[in-house]
């Protein structure tokens, strides 16, 4: 892990061979309307579109041992995880740190994955197909995470976040029989150790650094719809704010915490940038009770911001990061797909879960 407490800013230079490289991985990203042939398919039909695309590989060396919706959530789980790797491998040290630093948000999110399993009793051969291991942790050492005896033996031997993080959480856990506390503790962890590491590029890291301070804020808004759904208490609420370390966002975070309830906290929502998604997002959240497609609609709005990263910077280290974002999201959405194909779950249902 790179230590941070004394930083020293890294160089990055010119590196014509990843950027060309990742524009060739991010041309082989699926397609809106790809998207839309599939969701017209039936199930053996999108396994076989898939079997065909750049998911071929995987597919093929697991169908021996696995089928159906197992064999195709499996495929993509590898295909993602060796697309990242395959990027670390292909970059100069340098920008294959920033690389690393960024895929940490898939170890935090296979961290989860093995906590939530242990915290519901799940079956660890579920647990095992749905971890990733598209990270820096390898798929055997978080195999070996899955099957320590209790959720603090995890915690304990996690290898990224210092257990003493977890302190509150376990205190929640025990009290209050929930992982809030402790999944809120990956999930600061994560985010302050990226924007402290942004602090150290050069200035071809200010796009990236803007895109992060922008994920954080969306994160927090997110954060602060759910926990006032739920009825948490003001001063509860703070705690799950993760500081951006940008003094002025964090104090409009930190004021919207401090509103009393959803309906005051969506109406000042709709003053801000994302005022129109927001305001469709809770008249869809007052007829169904969920906050799905607000979160969904907040997800796209970050994506497209990616995508600008891709299109306006093509030789830089914004098209990296930015087809980093673009190809998680493309697993999400074919997750999604075979899912709500397995399930039966309407067409336009399916899509809109899905983030393109």
């Amino acid at each position: 892990m790179l230590k941070l407490e004394e930083p020293k800013r890294i160089k990055l230079g010119f590196y014509p061979y990843t950027y060309v490289r990742s524009a060739v991985m991010k041309s082989l990203l699926f397609k809106k309307d790809d998207y839309h042939k599939m969701l017209k398919m039936g199930f053996s039909e999108i396994a076989k579109f898939l079997q065909d695309s750049s998911y071929k590989k995987e597919i093929n060396a697991l169908a021996n041992e696995y089928s159906g919706a197992d064999l195709l959530e499996l495929a993509l789980n590898r295909n993602l995880a060796e697309s990242f790797k395959k990027l670390m491998r292909i970059s100069p040290y340098e920008l294959a740190l920033l690389i690393k630093e960024y895929a940490k948000r898939k170890d935090i999110e296979d961290i989860k994955t093995i906590l939530r399993g242990k915290f519901t009793n799940a079956n660890e051969k579920e647990t095992a197909n749905s971890i990733t291991a598209a990270g820096t942790l390898s798929y055997d050492f978080l195999v070996s995470l899955m099957k320590k005896e209790s959720i603090e033996e995890v915690l304990k031997n996690n290898r990224l976040v210092e257990y003493s993080l977890f302190e509150d959480g376990l205190k929640d856990l025990k009290e209050k029989n929930n992982l809030v506390g402790i999944e809120n503790a990956l999930d600061k962890f994560y985010y302050s150790h990226l924007i402290q590491f942004s602090k150290i590029l050069p200035k071809e890291g200010t796009l990236f650094r803007d895109f992060l301070l922008k994920e954080v804020e969306i994160l927090n808004i997110l954060t602060l719809l759910r926990l006032k759904k739920a009825k948490f208490g003001k001063d509860n609420l703070k705690d799950f704010i993760i500081s951006s370390g940008n003094r002025l966002k964090d104090y409009k975070i930190l004021n919207l915490a401090n509103l009393e309830d959803l309906e005051e906290l969506s109406k000042a929502l709709e003053r801000m940038e994302y005022g129109s998604i927001v305001k469709r997002g809770i008249e869809e959240f007052k007829k169904t009770g969920s906050l799905i497609m607000l979160e969904t609609e907040l997800y796209k709005y970050l994506l497209k911001q990616s995508a600008l990263f891709m299109h306006q910077h093509p030789l830089s280290i914004d098209v990296i990061l930015g087809y980093m974002f673009a190809k998680d999201i493309e697993v999400r959405n074919l997750k999604i797909i075979i899912k709500g194909k397995q399930l039966g779950l309407k067409e336009d249902f399916i899509e809109s879960q899905m983030v393109f």
